[in-house]
């Protein structure tokens, strides 16, 4: 008898809970949405975040708001929007730090990155540039070898992400040059000590870099990526000095798990049209990323291949998690 009351139950509210998700589709979005930036302004993730709030406000109709929610390498943020009502009005934006590299640099991650979220999709992936001070005399990746092993103990590197970090840690690795890494909550703060001398190099996004790729105070010496970076043909990559030298990183967007499957279509929708407009792509371009070719329905796999080639990066690097 139990049973069957289960079922008559079920029978009556599986409709009626799917219609709900119907409506909740079509009415969406009634609301502004916000975008979780799980680090500091001024960042390449924060910077795309704010270029594809303004396309989505322009094919939604409704405001959409930039929340950035540093801390711990990106954990709260991305903790924050696992925890948030799965609606669609709250989304993240998503890197290989918070997806693949947080699960090797600690030992407990409070979520995990493919059960706990929706990915609606990607937006492109890019490099960085290592950036040194103009009056160090460095300039090229083999002058920052020969300082750093004339200077060890005299030569530190910020990071405020995985990708500055790691970037640094693996030119350690092919070169065996000494380098202390100094950890910062923002980019801001890094660059500032940058500035001040006090960091002798800095690894930078494409991104955030192109506000200072031209200030008479740094020199460019190398991109990370495998090869060079087409607005800087005269900044080599460093593969090409030290042979098998390749880190980028990717950004894309969640949403928390259980979010209604036709409000996903909506915003995974919204993301394939994104990559299709011709000024969207622009603005990417401009921001040095290479747009996306990862599909949502590939997205899973190319999530768990980062996560196995960032494991083998930071077990190379010979770094303990925390």
């Amino acid at each position: 008898m139990q049973k069957l009351v289960r079922f008559l139950k079920w029978s009556v509210l599986a409709p009626l809970a799917l219609c709900l998700g119907v409506v909740q589709a079509q009415g969406f979005p009634n609301k502004p949405i916000k975008i979780v930036v799980p680090f500091g302004p001024g960042g390449s993730g924060d910077i795309t975040a704010r270029a594809f709030g303004q396309y989505l406000e322009a094919q939604f109709k409704q405001g959409v708001v930039i929340e950035n929610r540093a801390g711990a390498n990106g954990i709260l943020g991305t903790e924050a929007v696992k925890n948030a009502p799965a609606d669609g009005y709250t989304l993240l934006l998503t890197t290989n730090t918070t997806l693949a590299a947080n699960l090797s640099l600690y030992k407990k991650v409070p979520y995990d990155p493919l059960k706990d979220f929706e990915h609606l999709g990607q937006f492109g992936t890019a490099a960085s540039v290592a950036m040194v001070s103009k009056d160090s005399g460095i300039r090229t990746p083999a002058d920052l070898t020969a300082y750093a092993k004339a200077n060890p103990g005299k030569v530190f590197f910020g990071h405020y992400n995985s990708a500055s970090q790691m970037t640094a840690e693996m030119f350690k690795v092919k070169t065996g040059a000494p380098m202390t890494g100094i950890p910062y909550k923002s980019i801001g703060s890094a660059l500032q000590d940058f500035y001040g001398g006090q960091l002798q190099v800095l690894f930078l996004e494409y991104l955030p870099a192109m506000a200072h790729i031209d200030n008479p105070k740094a020199t460019a010496i190398g991109v990370t990526g495998a090869t060079r970076f087409k607005p800087w043909p005269n900044v080599p990559a460093i593969g090409e000095t030290y042979a098998g030298y390749e880190l980028g990183f990717f950004l894309g967007l969640a949403a928390p798990a259980g979010t209604p499957p036709d409000v996903v279509r909506r915003l995974d929708g919204a993301i394939s049209s994104a990559l299709k407009d011709e000024a969207f792509l622009a603005r990417l371009a401009q921001l040095g990323l290479e747009p996306s070719k990862v599909s949502k329905a590939e997205y899973p796999r190319f999530i768990q291949s980062e996560i196995t080639r960032w494991a083998q990066v930071i077990k190379d690097a010979g770094i303990k998690p925390e």
